[in-house]
């Protein structure tokens, strides 16, 4: 199975649960305390419209210690236990999602860091450590196309991009 198929294909499009979407906000506002960033992966499948999440797998359960920086940090033992989780459970990374104090743009470090550093591959920015109610207009989508460069997807676009479903959620 080829688990960087999800990053490099063309649709941009992701589709997740609400129910998924309010648990990952939840987290993320729980581990960031409102103080710090946080983050996870987003997990799932693709099809040829869309990439579909399943799941959320957070990075502090890939490093305990990646969230004790002023931002997320994660070495490369992460990505390998990263890897193994999708393998194991026959998904793929769809994007990546992670919180900002303020607002849902990129930072140096983001723009020249991807988490995932593959042509296709999309980053979501949730603003002020995702307090409040977050919807997904709020977001910041970002599009890895190779080099350190992105397309950056804002308001209505990520409203377009991001699609919250009434689907249930795998157990």
């Amino acid at each position: 199975m080829n688990f960087f198929r999800a990053a490099t294909m063309s649709a941009h499009r992701l589709e997740l649960p609400a129910t998924l979407w309010t648990d990952l906000l939840a987290h993320l506002r729980q581990q960031g305390g409102g103080v710090r960033e946080s983050g996870a992966f987003l997990l799932g499948h693709k099809t040829d419209a869309c990439r579909v999440v399943t799941r959320f797998l957070p990075y502090e359960q890939l490093q305990a210690d990646a969230l004790q920086g002023d931002y997320v940090q994660l070495e490369a033992a992460s990505f390998a236990k990263l890897w193994e989780v999708c393998r194991a459970e026959g998904l793929s990374v769809v994007a990546d999602v992670h919180t900002h104090p303020a607002g849902p743009g990129q930072s140096r470090s983001d723009r020249t860091n991807p988490m995932v550093a593959l042509r296709g591959h999309i980053a979501l920015i949730v603003p002020r450590f995702a307090t409040g109610n977050p919807r997904p207009r709020d977001l910041g989508l970002y599009v890895y196309e190779g080099n350190h460069r992105w397309v950056s997807y804002s308001r209505s676009d990520v409203e377009r991009l991001l699609r919250l479903t009434d689907a249930g959620v795998p157990k």
